[in-house]
């Protein structure tokens, strides 16, 4: 069952009877045909045409227990809004939220979203990327939040003072947070100055503005003479997470999960090398003798920035003997 935080069961039988129009009832995030990269926010408004009560949410068929919104406590702290924490599913979502008042349902919303969960994936189309920081999105914010801060705001590194913080703090929550991000520097990557309407979107695309930062890595990959598909494209976050991750690099999932969501073709076959037990060489669980501390991966063989040939080897070896004694030395 979809997962939703901050769920409490509404006492008694909910009686669907003929639906009023919904007034005021609103998927605020994420919005009919958008795309999102994160499942983190399930934003609802319930207005207040009629005052809903309790709310039930169905999220590709599965539904939630009856969600009270009704009570003194809760309408101080969040007024009509129902913010809870979802598992979408990857690609299309339906998602359906009905209102009831004493007991009887009274509107309903309804929302078809696309969760782009891995970057490389191609979204349908009909679906735009969602864009909360836009002058109508707002205006439903600004009971709560500082929706317009100022450079110095902006800059403070105390996340209890940083605006940003009080929505997009717990993105930060993993094991490797990129500097900015950890910093609050959000100002370093986000632009202030809207565009087309949209507020703190990043002043560059990829490498341009990874670059900005990260030069001596540009050089580094500008001596290759082969470069990776993604780095060639000056795409960094098919791979990086540009605020944090649980895994080394800000890396969005494991060096060996990572490399085979593009190339599957690889899983389940002999690699590398078949030896006398007809078995491949590890390709995982063992430790790597040519960099202490860490396991073996795709990447203690293939450099996933660029090399001196195709298959991208590390050490700018050239061929398959000199890879291996990289490692066997004797």
């Amino acid at each position: 069952m979809k997962k939703l935080i901050w769920m409490s069961v509404l006492a008694g039988s909910l009686l669907v009877t003929s639906l009023a129009a919904a007034a005021g009832l609103e998927i605020v995030y994420p919005a009919d045909k958008t795309v999102v990269t994160k499942s983190n926010y399930l934003i609802i408004k319930g207005g207040d045409k009629p005052q809903l009560e309790a709310m039930v949410i169905t999220i590709n068929g599965v539904a939630s227990d009856p969600i009270d919104i009704s009570g003194a406590d809760y309408r101080a702290a969040f007024g009509d809004l129902l913010i809870l924490q979802p598992e979408f599913d990857a690609g299309k979502n339906q998602v359906e939220v009905k209102g009831y008042v004493a007991g009887k349902q009274v509107a309903r919303a309804t929302a078809v979203l696309f969760y782009q969960k891995d970057p490389m994936t191609a979204v349908p189309s009909g679906f735009v990327p969602f864009r909360m920081h836009t002058a109508e999105r707002e205006a439903k914010c600004v009971g709560c939040h500082n929706m317009n801060p100022d450079k110095v705001e902006m800059q403070q590194t105390d996340p209890a003072k940083n605006p940003c913080a009080s929505c997009h703090r717990r993105m930060l929550n993993r094991k490797y947070v990129h500097g900015p991000a950890g910093a609050m520097q959000c100002a370093a990557c986000h632009s202030m100055q809207p565009k087309n309407g949209v507020k703190y979107t990043v002043s560059s695309d990829d490498a341009a503005l990874c670059g900005g930062c990260h030069k001596q890595q540009e050089d580094r990959f500008a001596r290759n003479k082969k470069l990776h598909g993604p780095v060639d494209a000056g795409l960094c976050l098919p791979c990086h997470d540009p605020h944090a991750s649980d895994q080394p690099a800000q890396l969005v999932a494991k060096v060996n999960d990572l490399c085979l969501g593009c190339h599957e073709a690889i899983r389940g076959q002999v690699h590398a090398v078949q030896g006398l037990t007809g078995n491949s060489h590890p390709l995982e669980g063992r430790p790597d003798p040519s960099r202490p501390g860490r396991e073996l991966s795709c990447a203690g063989c293939h450099d996933p920035h660029g090399g001196a040939v195709e298959q991208l080897f590390v050490q700018q070896k050239t061929s398959r003997f000199g890879l291996c004694a990289v490692c066997h030395q004797k």
